[in-house]
């Protein structure tokens, strides 16, 4: 059985440090572009939605309190939204501030609305990001950093002349 040399190893690091780098890109932004497509303050937006928790996100939200979402879920109920503490908003593909979140019990059609004082102001529905997916996303970052130093450091050593 072959023995894994260190001077060989460093390109092993740079590749596990590039998919990490990737992976946390994934985790950081991947909620923006799973975005519906965006409504403008006061019409109603019908949009499909799979069970479970979704967010609500508007642009621009300068008097975040006096916008108002309402809504009807799949199976007739009221959407309950809620305040989320650990709620993040969406940097990419486009700026989305956090409203808000709501549980629907089954996949179906949702009605929603969302009004407010907010000149050209734009509402739209998408997963949740939280603190925790940005903790996650910062702590495979900083993993895929150390890989590549290490696999960098590995390969300068190995450029070094033997005395």
């Amino acid at each position: 059985m072959s023995e894994l040399r260190p001077r060989r190893a460093w390109w092993i690091l740079i590749l596990i440090g590039l998919l990490s780098l990737a992976a946390a890109a994934f985790l950081a932004f991947s909620p923006g572009f799973r975005l519906a497509p965006p409504t403008p303050f006061g019409e109603t937006m019908q949009v499909e939605l799979s069970a479970g928790t979704h967010a609500i996100y508007v642009t621009p939200s300068d008097r975040w309190g006096d916008i108002d979402c309402t809504g009807t879920i799949a199976d007739g109920g009221d959407v309950q939204l809620r305040p989320d503490m650990t709620m993040q908003g969406l940097l990419v593909p486009e700026a989305w501030d956090a409203q808000g979140s709501f549980v629907t019990a089954t996949a179906g059609n949702t009605a929603l609305t969302c009004d407010g004082p907010v000149e050209g102001g734009r509402f739209t529905v998408g997963p949740i990001q939280s603190i925790f997916d940005i903790a996650g996303a910062a702590a495979v970052g900083v993993l895929a950093v150390v890989l590549l130093i290490l696999g960098v450091i590995l390969r300068v050593v190995r450029r070094r002349p033997r005395a």
